[in-house]
């Protein structure tokens, strides 16, 4: 599933994306996600929520659920969706076990069917 409207779902996914390895992670679990078609990006990213435009603003808020999945308990996917008053489910993969010694795929499963197993 990529970033367009399926009609199938109104899961939108926001990942941190950071350089650092949660940040990796995080953004293979929403890209997981979206491809196993438990949500959809929605015509929306991240950065343009931070940056206001109002396609993506309003993307979120048509949205019947917005997930952010953020690598380390800085949450500053859910703070970027905070301040642009849209409020998410958050996860968090550091709470989730994550560190630099799991086995990544392995992980990645793990998190994916905790994240579609609590929607």
């Amino acid at each position: 599933m990529g970033c367009y409207d399926t009609g199938k779902s109104k899961i939108i996914i926001y990942t941190c994306s950071g350089c650092c390895n949660e940040g990796e992670i995080s953004d293979k679990v929403g890209r997981r996600l979206r491809s196993e078609g438990y949500a959809q990006c929605g015509s929306s990213c991240l950065a343009g929520i931070g940056a206001g435009y109002p396609r993506f603003l309003k993307a979120a808020e048509q949205a019947s659920e917005v997930v952010s999945i953020d690598g380390c308990r800085m949450a500053c996917a859910k703070m970027l969706l905070k301040k642009a008053q849209i409020i998410s489910k958050s996860y968090v993969m550091t709470d989730m076990g994550f560190n630099e010694t799991c086995d990544s795929e392995e992980f990645i499963t793990y998190a994916c069917k905790q994240i579609m197993g609590q929607s």
